[in-house]
């Protein structure tokens, strides 16, 4: 079955749902402008594509425990794949680590953490630089402000970068 190309009104719906992940299917259809079975019928579509990979509620985790958030630059001893491969594996197990991003650049990794204190953060930065997992160097900022926390990504590129890429939306082409 051929995949449907994503078009104006799929980039519509996406762009509601990250706003309001829990809205009816027929507030959403009357935002997008659409019946409410055509809606869910997209709406079908972009979840079975994995185009939403999940709905999450966002937790205001300072009203329920003390929070520290870390970022941390990571430094591996070797640039090889099985030392990548290792560490990646290492820190799926470590709920603390919330995100982790492999970067290039004069380190290796970009992690974030939440910890309840830096106690805490302490204990996992030694266990981090264990000799076994690779690690040279562990680098810490700590977060004093959230001054602009995660939202929601942009789903089309802005005007500057359309016209610097060239790139146009357009409706799929109609099957014959």
């Amino acid at each position: 079955m051929p995949t449907k190309e994503i078009d104006r009104i799929d980039l519509k719906i996406l762009d509601v749902l990250q706003s309001d992940g829990r809205i009816t299917n027929q507030r959403l259809a009357e935002r997008v402008a659409l019946s409410p079975s055509a809606c869910l019928s997209r709406l079908r579509m972009l979840e079975s594509s994995g185009l939403i990979a999940g709905y999450h509620a966002r937790i205001v985790l300072e009203q329920l425990r003390p929070t520290v958030v870390i970022y941390a630059e990571v430094s591996m001893k070797r640039h090889v794949l099985a030392d990548f491969a290792r560490f990646d594996a290492l820190i799926q197990d470590i709920p603390e680590i919330v995100e982790a991003s492999r970067v290039s650049g004069p380190f290796d990794y970009l992690l974030k953490a939440v910890v309840t204190d830096m106690v805490e953060w302490k204990e996992l930065a030694i266990a981090l630089l264990n000799e076994t997992n690779g690690v040279d160097r562990v680098v810490t900022y700590i977060v004093m402000v959230d001054a602009k926390p995660f939202a929601r990504v942009p789903i089309t590129p802005s005007p500057s970068a359309t016209r610097r890429l060239s790139l146009q939306l357009r409706p799929a082409p109609a099957h014959k």
